[in-house]
């Protein structure tokens, strides 16, 4: 197995892996790290490769919640174990994968290069504004759908459609806080900063935690992105 890239690397954060005996799957060491981390160990305690698995990835993302360490332990648990009793799966299941590294790097090249073909025009030509800073992007016919990673407890969101570009473009923002006095307060900061931008009007977006501005274009909602990331 060849090295993989710097962005398959990139790809999995905060991530905890294993080298495992390949007939038990009993791990023989255990680590976590970001970037190559794991690679380090093929050069300087020449292990195997294609035993290594990636136990849990993007694990950045339970930071943004309260008591994130026991959060983090009780939805690994949960994912684990999947005891009876509990009515809620685990958050971010997704990132326990207990996946080969060799596997999950194939995922990655396959799905760069179906993204990659389906990436539209502006969103090629702005990737220094989107790199490192987008949780998720979804692509289909009709739709793209881009999720930033948190800032100041927030995510901005937006969908735009190619068939649809007269229409003006709902841009959401999302506040990762319960509901109480410092959501209030961020929300606040939150419409005084739009109106900065030029968005005087704010709409709710289902959950006390939205809020949306109409934006006219495209590359008026890029603006908004670099304005939100600056």
């Amino acid at each position: 197995m060849d090295k993989p890239t710097g962005e398959f690397f990139s790809s999995l954060g905060q991530y905890v892996y294993q080298y495992v005996y390949p007939d038990t799957l009993k791990p023989y060491y255990t680590g976590k790290g970001n970037g190559d981390r794991c690679w380090s160990h093929v050069v300087d305690k020449l292990f195997n490769p294609e035993n290594c698995y990636i136990v849990a990835r993007n694990l950045e993302k339970f930071e943004d919640k309260q008591d994130w360490q026991s959060f983090l332990l009780e939805s690994y648990l949960i994912h684990v174990n999947d005891p009876e009793n509990n009515s809620v799966s685990g958050h971010y299941k997704e990132c326990f994968v207990m996946a080969s590294l060799s596997s999950l790097f194939t995922e990655f090249e396959n799905d760069q290069f179906d993204n990659f073909a389906a990436l539209p025009d502006w969103y090629v030509s702005n990737y220094d504004s989107f790199k490192n800073r987008v949780r998720e992007v979804k692509i289909n016919a009709t739709t793209t759908f881009v999720l930033s990673n948190a800032r100041n407890q927030m995510y901005m969101m937006f969908y735009w459609s190619p068939t649809d570009v007269e229409s003006p473009i709902k841009v959401t923002f999302e506040i990762n806080l319960p509901e109480g006095d410092k959501l209030e307060s961020v929300k606040k900061t939150l419409v005084s900063w739009l109106k900065s931008e030029g968005h005087k009007q704010t709409l709710p977006d289902g959950k006390v935690q939205k809020l949306a501005v109409n934006v006219e274009d495209i590359d008026s909602v890029i603006g908004l992105w670099n304005s939100f990331w600056s």
